[in-house]
């Protein structure tokens, strides 16, 4: 009870302005933590900040921690758009999280285009092939180590990725 009540004065001291810009992302992890939910007008406000790391908090607490699914098109632009490749990065692992287990087509052909672009950041590529594996509905177990680069020729599931790519229609 004393950690909520500690939360909504943060959320009092955020809307105030009281917050001293390099406690931003603590405060906002921590809302992802307490879940003072009236925060979540809050949070999705630091999805377009300049900041990039609190563009990467903002994303991470309403997608891995509320669950919120409508922050699936902010996911998308940002594994997409984003400028910063941990943001793209938090972008593609957020589809796979509010996705999993769907198959949803749209979610796949997204995936595998950024799984597939060589230009792409090896560890964007990496999550793009996790978030893969979980909209197919693969469990943690079948999932590759987050700790070291895939080496495509071991660490890749091919006939998971053409399925995937069966059910996106870009086979």
């Amino acid at each position: 009870m004393a950690r909520s009540s500690e939360a909504k004065a943060l959320l009092a001291d955020l809307r105030a302005g009281r917050v001293p810009h390099e406690n931003l992302y603590t405060v906002i992890h921590t809302f992802g933590n307490e879940g003072p939910l009236e925060a979540k007008p809050d949070v999705e406000a630091f999805l377009s900040d300049p900041d990039p790391d609190l563009r990467y908090i903002a994303l991470n607490v309403l997608v891995f921690h509320w669950m919120c699914p409508e922050h699936r098109v902010t996911c998308e632009r940002f594994a997409l758009d984003d400028a910063e490749s941990d943001n793209r990065r938090m972008g593609v692992a957020g589809l796979g999280a509010l996705l999993e287990g769907t198959s949803d087509k749209r979610a796949l052909e997204l995936l595998l285009k950024i799984f597939e672009n060589a230009a792409e950041e090896w560890d964007v590529r990496d999550a793009a092939y996790s978030s893969i594996l979980y909209v197919l509905g693969r469990p943690a177990s079948e999932q590759p180590l987050a700790s070291k680069k895939l080496d495509q020729t071991k660490d890749v599931n091919w006939d998971l990725i053409r399925n995937a790519e069966e059910i996106a229609g870009s086979s």
